[in-house]
């Protein structure tokens, strides 16, 4: 299993951040832009105030070529399900990542989460862990994840400060 953290600061407060996350416009722009297909499968809201949590679940699909270490295990392309569960009291999202390889052999999850550094700043963090279970390629498999996860982030950071400033 691997564990690891990702660490960003933003120019914006908690509330603002979490609007623009889950609003449709920059959505459509970042996933066009990490060139991941995405589709969402659910969408709720419940409560108000404090009280309010969103769920939410995407299949999103990255349009690339599969790894040589994992093509003998995928057919199509790699795919997989995201489900999110937002708590505004807490400013924390739970993330489970299902794969649509070794689905019974994987376990992909972490939390994400805001902390107000200042005025009009933030932290965000991203803590989570990656195991997959499965003799001679599960490490191959986890590096390949966490690293795919860790290149995402770069691009999405750089993207976000980019939106926050239009």
């Amino acid at each position: 299993m691997i564990e690891y953290e990702i660490v960003d600061e933003f120019n914006t407060t908690p509330d603002a951040y979490w609007e623009m996350f889950f609003s449709d416009a920059y959505n459509d722009a970042l996933w066009k832009h990490l060139d991941i297909e995405r589709e969402v499968l659910e969408f709720r809201r419940e409560g108000e105030g404090d009280a309010e949590v969103i769920h939410r679940v995407q299949k999103l699909t990255p349009r690339r070529d599969v790894p040589s270490a994992l093509r003998k295990l995928v057919k199509d392309a790699i795919a997989y399900e995201e489900r999110n569960i937002w708590r505004r009291k807490t400013s924390i999202m739970e993330v489970v990542t299902i794969p649509n390889f070794f689905a019974d052999k994987f376990t992909a999850k972490g939390t994400y989460r805001l902390e107000a550094t200042g005025p009009d700043k933030l932290r965000r963090i991203w803590k989570a862990n990656c195991e997959c279970r499965v003799p001679l390629v599960g490490g191959k498999v986890e590096k390949h994840v966490v690293d795919e996860v860790k290149r995402s982030y770069q691009a999405t950071t750089i993207f976000t400060r980019n939106w926050l400033s239009r």
